[in-house]
């Protein structure tokens, strides 16, 4: 068979078995978050491009290297959305949400777009879970917010993670340690790959993000970040490492993390696994406690998270799914039908049930036996068979896949007899 269009490079189709993972997460990671008070946001996958300009920063991989931007007609750059704090933020701003009282807090599901390297649970279209609690500068929320991410993990019975929690600072002591980070940089230049110097004069703070061991091993012998905190700064990160001990939820201090974009400011954390013999990201977040502000609203203080969906699915179940061989949504009762006026008894017949019970008509033309075969694919309990003997009876055979017995019941008792085998 020719296949004339495939799909682009870097994108996935996820169907059949592999969308009951998704579906078993997605409700139980929408369970918790309504339980620690969030509320669901959706916003366009496209987006002005100067709002992520500003918000994520130049310099970023993903400014400089991954956003997916175009120009419309009528000359409008425009970006499909490579991350969600700066959309949230935007429809915070724009639908007047300042005004609301207390913490907003919002989640999120959906699709994010980076031009990326293709890997395994990295792709160019990604899903994303998370969350952004806007109008809160409590240390305690920090706290909270992070255990709000475990219990997501803890909600699909992910085992064996890290929290990792660092501080980096505020306006009023982060730039000084960021002028010394620049001028041992340029001291040690010759250790820095030449496509890598750019960063130093833009955001040096990038460069601990660099995936090279010659540039981490330079840096492991600079001074952590957490040396330069002002003295708010290093009590709000002792509140939120003291909360989280408070919680019992363990975290190593991890003086390297940054975070990748720019608009985060004290608290940074990432949430980890060991996959193989690497350590993967499943999480991250922080404290953005100046992006409102910066996207042309009043100073409002916000924390937030997003959870990689592709790279925690991968984790908590790394067999491949062969679409061929898939199943679709399970049934309760799949309905086999021989010929048109027995598919027609049958969907009839199936509507009586749908009220209570997941029904399957079969309307493929096939073998009673080989429909009779889908239903055990599809995990049905109950079977019941339509021929033209029924339709003049007005009846239908129902058949107890697990045990083998099988009567004849009366359309018109169809529903209490059905009733009656799956609550007995």
């Amino acid at each position: 068979m020719n296949i004339k269009y495939r799909r682009l490079k870097g994108t996935r189709d996820i169907m059949l078995e592999e969308i009951e993972r998704w579906r078993w997460c997605e409700e139980r990671w929408e369970e918790v978050l309504g339980r620690y008070g969030y509320g669901e946001i959706r916003t366009p996958v496209i987006e002005p491009t100067a709002l992520f300009l500003r918000s994520v920063g130049a310099g970023t991989d993903i400014v400089d290297k991954e956003m997916y931007t175009f120009e419309t007609k009528g000359g409008d750059s425009l970006t499909l959305r490579p991350e969600m704090t700066a959309s949230v933020v935007r429809a915070y701003l724009e639908n007047g949400l300042t005004r609301q009282p207390g913490t907003v807090k919002f989640y999120y599901m959906g699709p994010m777009f980076r031009h990326d390297r293709p890997q395994a649970g990295r792709y160019r279209q990604f899903h994303q879970v998370g969350v952004e609690a806007i109008g809160s500068a409590s240390p305690i929320l920090d706290a909270e917010v992070i255990q709000t991410a475990m219990a997501l993990f803890e909600a699909v019975d992910a085992q064996g993670l890290t929290v990792k929690i660092n501080s980096i600072g505020c306006p009023a002591c982060k730039p000084g340690y960021v002028e010394d980070l620049r001028v041992f940089l340029n001291d040690n230049l010759e250790a820095i790959p030449a496509a890598m110097r750019g960063r130093i004069d833009i955001n040096p703070l990038r460069l601990y993000d660099a995936k090279d061991d010659g540039v981490q091993e330079l840096l492991a012998g600079f001074k952590p970040i957490t040396d330069s905190l002002c003295g708010e700064c290093r009590e709000h990160h002792a509140l939120v490492t003291a909360t989280l001990d408070d919680l019992k939820v363990p975290y190593e201090q991890d003086h390297t993390l940054v975070r990748g974009l720019d608009y985060y400011c004290r608290t940074t954390f990432e949430i980890t696994a060991v996959q193989g013999r690497k350590q993967s990201s499943l999480a991250g977040g922080g404290r953005y406690d100046y992006l409102v502000e910066q996207c042309g609203g009043p100073a409002t203080p916000a924390v937030g998270f997003s959870v990689g969906i592709e790279r925690t699915l991968l984790y908590l179940n790394d067999a491949p799914v062969d679409p061929q061989r898939s199943r679709q949504s399970a049934v309760d009762v799949y309905v086999a039908c021989h010929g048109r006026e027995a598919e027609r008894f049958g969907l009839v017949s199936a509507e009586i049930l749908r009220g209570y019970c997941r029904v399957e008509v079969d309307t493929s033309g096939r073998s009673l036996k080989a429909q009779a075969k889908s239903a055990n694919l599809r995990r049905a309990k109950y079977l019941l068979t339509v021929g033209d003997d029924e339709v003049a009876a007005g009846t239908l055979q129902l058949k107890n896949l697990e045990t083998g017995e099988q009567a004849p019941v009366d359309r018109i008792n169809l529903l209490a007899e059905v009733r009656e085998v799956l609550e007995g």
